[in-house]
């Protein structure tokens, strides 16, 4: 298995439990880890044989732009969904980092994997 990454990708989204976390977007960073084949896209030299890492930037902007979340647990949930659905790689692994929420910490954060069956 090869890994397509995407590092430090910068959304805001509508996220949080709290009272004050619900008046304004908040800035989350993303890292994704797909895991697929890339042996066609390497050979064919051609974009539509690999994930398109450029699409999956946007999807998840849109994502998160769109969301009302409480938990980073619920969005995660969705994007990590949607990237199975419309980019069927074999195993994806999303980071969440929320790094403006807890003054006393450099950031928090919740990671999830999942894998195709």
């Amino acid at each position: 298995m090869d890994l397509v990454k995407i590092q430090g990708l910068t959304v805001h989204a509508l996220i949080g439990v709290f009272d004050f976390e619900r008046h304004a977007k908040q800035r989350l960073i993303l890292d994704v880890d797909m895991l697929t084949d890339l042996s066609l896209a390497a050979s064919t030299d051609d974009v539509s044989n690999t994930i398109d890492y450029g699409k999956v930037a946007q999807r998840l902007t849109e994502l998160a732009n769109e969301s009302s979340y409480f938990l980073l647990e619920a969005l995660a949930k969705e994007m990590l969904d949607m990237i199975f659905a419309e980019f069927k790689p074999h195993k994806v692994t999303l980071t969440v980092n929320k790094p403006d929420i807890l003054k006393e910490a450099e950031n928090v954060a919740i990671s999830m994997t999942r894998e195709r069956s």
